[in-house]
């Protein structure tokens, strides 16, 4: 990934251009009147892709859709463009497009670039999740294309786990169908308020005691169907993917974070579990729902065998970063991590509080390379490095 390439898809201005050889809008069908950059997913080495706001003038009026660029280490990799179903249209007929016109190749940077339908979440590559109204009775279903045979496992997974979680003080999306064809898995709504929303009006101890509660208790399933471990020397390995990308891009940022990494290094506690638990892997606030008497757990595609400390550190690692995006003290943050551990030790008393710490070490100097891409939160990078830093000193 050239970092000369990656400053021009964070530049939503310098896109402009890129984007007009669209051929809807090469050809003049619409007119490109504003764009702004998104959202972006990375995995360093592996793939680079952003989404744009972006409105044009057509026949019919203002549209506000979506345009993503893929970069691509070569313009041979470019792939077909995918169809993606929304959850409504809301665009008019003589506006719908079709895949040909709506998608073009770049050759400098290597791109493949598309208009795409607003859906519930799209990962380029990956998966995209799709939201369904029912016909049969009220409420809505979810579903989450996957690559080819990656959903009847996801499923198998997510089947056991709700079928084993069932009397705990948790819940999980449980499938309803999957449909091979189209790698569509299906489940279930879990109900409750999204934890975030929860905790950006009013933070409170007794919820965060809840969540951490029903952590330790997902952490205590027995589910055989997962047989993936991760551990310190995985997690840290992501990391060392991130630094020297986000240090090419950007260096003013190369030193601060190869010292913080190389401290990482230092501290990384040893592999070897006694006893593994079933962890998330990805658990942070938007991965939570309150319910009045059960907590909800989302997206379980990163499941594995491992620490439980994993998902403590990355929740007490993010409740750092909403304090510093709300642009206020993180002594709150830090209580209310406190409350989280704590809680969580009560109930699963093996817990070593230092592993909590190096993941949260680990989790916070991994946020502030994904957020130093971010053109709207990039300043908080260097804050990020630090807490990370700060956390092996405590």
């Amino acid at each position: 990934m050239s970092p000369a390439h990656i400053r021009v898809l964070l530049d939503a201005d310098g896109m402009r251009p890129l984007l007009g050889t669209i051929p809807l809008l090469a050809d003049g069908t619409a007119r490109l009147t504003a764009v702004s950059l998104d959202r972006l997913w990375v995995k360093p080495g592996r793939h680079f892709h952003a989404s744009y706001r972006v409105t044009l003038a057509t026949e019919t009026g203002p549209l506000e859709t979506q345009a993503t660029a893929s970069l691509l280490r070569s313009i041979r990799e470019a792939a077909s463009p995918m169809r993606l179903a929304p959850r409504e249209s809301r665009v008019p007929a003589a506006t719908r497009w079709d895949v040909e016109r709506s998608t073009a190749l770049v050759e400098s940077p290597p791109l493949l670039l598309h208009r795409s339908c607003t859906v519930v979440g799209y990962w380029p590559g990956i998966r995209c999740q799709l939201r369904y109204e029912r016909a049969d009775e009220p409420g809505v279903l979810y579903g989450k294309v996957f690559p080819d045979g990656a959903g009847s496992a996801a499923g198998r997974v997510q089947h056991a786990i709700a079928r084993r979680g069932e009397s705990a003080a948790f819940q999980t999306p449980r499938p309803r169908a999957y449909l091979p064809e189209l790698n569509l898995l299906l489940t279930e709504p879990v109900e409750g308020e999204p934890l975030l929303d929860l905790l950006r009006a009013a933070p409170s101890r007794n919820v965060v005691g809840r969540v951490a509660t029903a952590l330790a208790a997902f952490h205590a399933l027995g589910v055989p169907e997962v047989d993936r471990r991760f551990g310190p020397a995985d997690d840290l390995a992501i990391v060392r993917a991130w630094v020297p990308l986000i240090g090419g891009i950007f260096p003013r940022l190369a030193s601060p974070l190869g010292s913080a990494l190389a401290g990482l290094e230092r501290a990384a506690p040893h592999d070897a579990v006694a006893v593994p638990a079933l962890v998330h892997r990805d658990f942070y606030d938007k991965q939570v729902l309150v319910g009045t008497s059960t907590i909800g757990f989302l997206d379980l595609d990163t499941v594995c065998q491992g620490d439980g400390e994993i998902d403590v550190g990355n929740f007490c690692a993010h409740l750092v970063l909403r304090a510093l995006q709300a642009g206020i003290s993180t002594e709150a943050a830090e209580r209310l991590g406190e409350v989280l551990v704590a809680s969580y030790r009560a109930a699963r008393p093996a817990a070593d509080p230092r592993r909590v710490a190096w993941y949260r070490a680990s989790a916070l100097l991994r946020l502030a390379c994904v957020y130093a891409l971010r053109p709207w939160w990039h300043g908080l990078a260097p804050t990020l490095i630090d807490e990370s830093r700060r956390t092996l000193e405590a």
